[in-house]
């Protein structure tokens, strides 16, 4: 996960990904984003859930519809949290966390899906959030 500092939304973590490159599919910007922002070569599996977040831009006040796809990925077995080379704003660390740790990820769906434990077997299509 990465662990990011905010002045204002405080410590938490998220999961890396980002803004999909014109031309680029949907696993070719997942392993770009984990390369970028963790610092791992990513083998990328089965689609598991899609999410619609609802979030406030902070400098307009106007409201981002965002698409979110997590996908089940593995890292290399010798692979060592790190930093990438781009990290996000607010990323100072990568970190694998615990379910004590699961209160503290955003957006609110991911830590539902961490609780359930990612597993397949529930609804792919996880609906609308606020964040």
């Amino acid at each position: 996960m990465q662990e990011k500092q905010h002045p204002e939304k405080g410590h938490y973590f998220t999961l890396p990904g980002g803004k999909q490159d014109p031309g680029e599919t949907l696993l070719e910007t997942l392993k770009r984003e984990c390369l970028e922002e963790i610092g791992a070569e990513i083998t990328a599996g089965r689609l598991l859930h899609v999410a619609e977040i609802y979030r406030k831009k902070a400098d307009h006040g106007e409201r981002q519809h965002q698409l979110d796809f997590v996908f089940e990925c593995k890292v290399p077995d010798d692979y060592e949290p790190v930093l990438g080379s781009h990290p996000d704003p607010h990323q100072i660390a990568t970190r694998w966390i615990t379910a004590e740790n699961a209160q503290q990820i955003r957006p609110a769906y991911v830590t539902k899906l961490f609780s359930l434990g990612c597993r397949r077997d529930h609804e792919v299509y996880l609906g609308p959030f606020d964040d």
